[in-house]
């Protein structure tokens, strides 16, 4: 699928982390001190945050947008979208809940969305649909959240350093002079097993055995580490490929390229892969790990500052689902607020 706008821009992006940051030292009754140093220079990470007990990714979100909301008029905000797969409730959905606490109109559109590694790309596109129909500087606003250190089995290797939480709130508005965006998007649901908590949803419910120490991995995410790195390095470079011939864009003339932060090498592959400067490839895994739908907002947030020109950034977001996909956006013109932690 491709798309293409020419009457939204990003107005304001808004990131929030919990000030508890684990280090790799944390995990030492797990890897030994070898196997820390490996994973930190293959995979690149050295620490990330983890929200306490209480603290929901819906919390996090209302951080974000709250910092963000004093900038704004709030009654220019026709739409609230909530991108998570770590939502507070099952039933309601979350962002409803956050329209009160933010105290947005009630005359107001207001959804979730259940996405992961992709998620940024995915909801940035459907609050684009949504804002392209809208009148004149009227907004919507998508807020990104994650807590999976709470779905992270404490015994997985594979799964238990990768991931921390985090969480952004972007503000997009109607602009009839905004420059050119392009999005593309892939799926293959015949893999949908490579990333999954097989228990806890209703093909396949909760039940005394669930609890079982042989059986409990059910309840945790689960990762099937060699098939996402196949997945990835198989379809990620052709798809940005494709986004370049149907954008007319030259890579050439990207600024930047801000890609989910999964693992430093898959990164570094990609860029190889494409024959991108490696300048133009921001990091941050170091610092956050893998925050699945948040990494690239929040990638923004830490590292737009360093490019020297933001007219062209590309975002490439590939994980669970197995969903893929690439936007072409311009960033020149959106303001970038300080990173907050709670």
């Amino acid at each position: 699928m491709f798309q293409e706008f020419n009457n939204v821009s990003i107005e304001y992006i808004s990131s929030s982390v919990p000030i508890q940051a684990v280090g790799n030292s944390f995990f030492s009754t797990l890897l030994t001190e070898k196997e820390i140093k490996v994973f930190e220079k293959t995979v690149g990470i050295k620490e990330r945050r983890w929200a306490d007990k209480g603290v929901t990714a819906s919390d996090l979100g209302f951080a974000a947008a709250e910092e963000l909301l004093k900038q704004v008029d709030k009654s220019r905000i026709k739409s609230l979208i909530f991108l998570s797969q770590t939502s507070d409730y099952k039933i309601p959905f979350t962002s409803n809940i956050l329209q009160d606490k933010l105290g947005l109109q009630q005359e107001i559109l207001c959804f979730d969305i259940n996405a992961g590694c992709a998620g940024f790309i995915q909801g940035l596109s459907t609050a684009f649909s949504i804002a392209s129909t809208l009148k004149e500087g009227e907004k919507v606003l998508l807020i990104i959240g994650e807590t999976l250190s709470k779905i992270l089995s404490p015994t997985d290797k594979s799964t238990n350093m990768l991931f921390g939480d985090a969480a952004s709130a972007i503000l997009v508005s109607k602009n009839s002079s905004a420059d050119q965006s392009y999005f593309n998007f892939f799926s293959d649901g015949a893999n949908h097993e490579a990333i999954i908590i097989p228990e806890g949803g209703y093909r396949k419910n909760i039940t005394k055995d669930s609890f079982d120490s042989e059986n409990e991995s059910g309840l945790y995410l689960n990762m099937n580490g060699a098939k996402v790195f196949d997945f990835t390095l198989r379809e990620v470079a052709p798809s940005i490929k494709k986004i370049e011939e149907e954008s007319s864009v030259n890579l050439s003339e990207i600024d930047g390229f801000f890609f989910h932060q999964s693992n430093r090498f898959i990164i570094k592959q990609i860029s190889s892969l494409l024959g991108i400067d490696n300048n133009k490839v921001p990091i941050n895994i170091e610092r956050f790990g893998n925050t699945s739908g948040v990494t690239i907002p929040l990638l923004i947030t830490t590292n737009l500052e360093n490019l020297e020109n933001k007219s062209k950034v590309l975002c490439s977001g590939y994980g669970s689902g197995l969903s893929w996909g690439n936007c072409i956006i311009n960033l020149s013109e959106t303001k970038i607020l300080p990173l907050k932690e709670i």
